[in-house]
């Protein structure tokens, strides 16, 4: 017999993710049991395996939710205004708030994607593709002369000033996370001059 959902099924499994993301930004993924996240989390691992039937599930299942999430992120920036430039702005702002409140799950996604089996990894990649499109997008409307070749290598430019925040950045530093995000987007888009 299949046991039935719990009311706070949703909640749980989120509290899940969020304390195995803690863990395997702090030991790795391969650092890391599954008794030591059931035990973060307070709970027994037979709880655990009624959400997740392994780690790499586990780890599956916060990577894609976070690469949806930040595919959602960078979409709705988009849609906020017709200019490319204030769509650029508003994406590295909304980036950087989302990477600032899933600091670990970002760390996971960087650091841990390889332990996920190919055929998942390849998933996951077409979602972070997705994200790095839009810029590519952005940067047809800004420049349309730009090559392919070099709207790519621009598009890479711009997540990686980003993508990387968290080995330095402090959210509670004396630059917010909203004022580096039009810090980067202006040395991008006009150069360090212009900062």
């Amino acid at each position: 017999m299949v046991r039935p959902r719990a009311d706070n099924y949703e909640e749980r499994r989120q509290e899940i993710l969020d304390g195995a993301a803690s863990m395997f930004a702090e030991r790795g993924f391969d650092g890391t049991s599954i008794a030591t996240i059931a035990q973060k989390c307070g709970v027994s691992k037979a709880l655990l395996y009624h959400y997740y039937e392994s780690k790499e599930a586990l780890l599956f299942d916060m990577l894609h939710s976070h690469c949806n999430l930040l595919v959602q992120t960078a979409e709705r920036a988009i849609e906020v205004d017709t200019k490319p430039k204030d769509q650029l702005d508003q994406f590295v702002k909304d980036l950087m708030n989302l990477y600032m409140d899933s600091r670990d799950k970002h760390i996971v996604l960087l650091n841990n994607l390889h332990c996920l089996p190919d055929e998942q990894q390849i998933e996951i990649k077409k979602l972070e593709r997705r994200v790095t499109e839009i810029v590519k997008n952005l940067l047809s409307e800004l420049k349309p002369e730009l090559s392919e070749p070099v709207k790519s290598s621009l598009a890479m430019y711009l997540m990686g000033a980003i993508n990387w925040t968290y080995t330095w950045f402090k959210p509670h530093g004396s630059v917010s996370s909203d004022e580096f995000a039009k810090l980067a987007t202006t040395v991008f888009l006009h150069g360090i001059q212009s900062a």
